[in-house]
């Protein structure tokens, strides 16, 4: 196969204020060297490689706001007094590197798992109707009054993000948690005017803690939002059931003041609604029905996506070449702006340099049992074995 021609994706893009330098980032992963609730040198280290490596975003480690429904051990990334000065040496070293910086911003909703001992350890676990999964319980449904709360500490994180150098904030409503907790019909019964059957009810309030952000960054700020059909408990999960209810949150993410949507695949390829147009993924149908700059994800370069390599016990294969190729011809085709690489920036602090480069031999393959596993169970103990038991394919 010939080396495809990659000059495209390596055109600088106006996301508002911020200009990247190109179209790869490195979207946020649990790498694990958190401590106590921080960046530590070791992260400045690891992150300072990958921008030094040529990548045009990084997203931070999934960050909660302070807020004492938000995590659980200190192996999670907080936003707050404490950790402000150890988040701004870390942007400091991105930007200084030549990448822009996010960090994002995460709340596990009822996957919270409280650790005694552990400062919060007696907060209640919160989520919008106490489901994490249908017949699932997980916390307890919040009150108006603790929906406040939790957007205000939102709104003071990503003040804080702004203040320590970050470019900008990534909200997470993906994955199952929180704000996709919202989002999932299956997790949000609510009848308030936040849940039920309607995706504008649903998304009112993720939306809306977006909004608030929106408002308290100013018009150049990077304000992302990343979702995904699927569940770490559902692969087959549909946020959207239909392209029209994908083309209504987009209207309304528009309207809150989103910069560009994530758009998290397991595989980026992966048709979404192949009756109604064979190959197009979830990316294109953003980018098609949104108006706002989407980026693309989905196990880009490996032959098998993170959850089948995770939970499954999927050993991936190398597939660089193959999948550059279709992805300079779906960018080309206008299906997305943005490329998400994640494994393979685990493997390879220089993977942009070498796709640049077309040294494609040079790239290393990523293996969970190194790069991965292990960090994830320092992350989360027993969150490979409860996912395994608790995912369904």
């Amino acid at each position: 196969m010939a080396d495809p021609d990659l000059t495209p994706l390596f055109a600088p893009l106006a996301i508002g204020g911020v200009t990247l330098r190109n179209r790869f980032v490195m979207p946020a992963m649990q790498i694990g060297f958190t401590e106590n609730c921080g960046p530590s040198p070791r992260t400045i280290d690891y992150l300072r490689a990958r921008a030094e490596g040529g990548v045009g975003l990084i997203f931070s480690e999934s960050c909660a706001p302070d807020h004492p429904s938000g995590y659980w051990q200190a192996a999670f990334c907080v936003m707050n007094r404490e950790t402000r000065g150890r988040w701004a040496e870390l942007a400091e070293a991105i930007r200084g590197a030549g990448a822009a910086f996010a960090i994002q911003l995460w709340h596990p909703g009822g996957q919270r798992r409280p650790v005694e001992g552990f400062a919060h350890a007696d907060a209640p676990t919160l989520s919008p109707s106490g489901l994490i999964q249908a017949g699932r319980e997980g916390g307890r449904a919040m009150t108006r009054d603790e929906m406040d709360d939790i957007a205000a500490a939102f709104v003071r994180a990503a003040e804080d993000a702004r203040a320590i150098g970050a470019d900008g904030v990534e909200l997470h409503c993906a994955h199952g948690y929180l704000m996709d907790q919202f989002l999932w019909a299956e997790t949000n019964v609510r009848d308030d005017g936040y849940g039920g059957p309607a995706i504008a009810d649903r998304a009112r309030y993720p939306l809306a803690v977006a909004a608030a952000i929106r408002q308290a960054l100013g018009p150049d700020a990077l304000l992302s939002l990343r979702f995904s059909q699927f569940k770490e408990v559902d692969y087959g999960a549909r946020v959207f059931e239909t392209p029209e209810e994908l083309a209504e949150f987009g209207a309304l993410a528009r309207a809150a003041g989103v910069s560009m949507l994530n758009v998290s695949s397991r595989r980026f390829g992966k048709p979404e609604w192949p009756d109604l147009e064979q190959g197009l993924g979830i990316a294109g149908w953003v980018r098609r029905l949104a108006g706002l700059p989407v980026m693309t994800t989905g196990s880009i370069g490996l032959s098998s996506d993170i959850f089948a390599d995770l939970f499954d016990g999927e050993d991936p294969g190398l597939r660089v070449a193959a999948d550059l190729a279709e992805l300079t011809r779906r960018f080309g085709a206008g299906e997305f702006d943005l490329v998400g690489v994640g494994r393979m920036h685990i493997a390879n602090a220089d993977f942009v340099e070498k796709v640049r480069a077309g040294r494609f031999d040079d790239l290393r393959l990523y293996n969970k049992k190194v790069d991965l596993q292990h960090l994830m169970a320092q992350v989360v103990p027993g969150a490979v074995e409860e996912s395994r038991k608790t995912a369904a394919v």
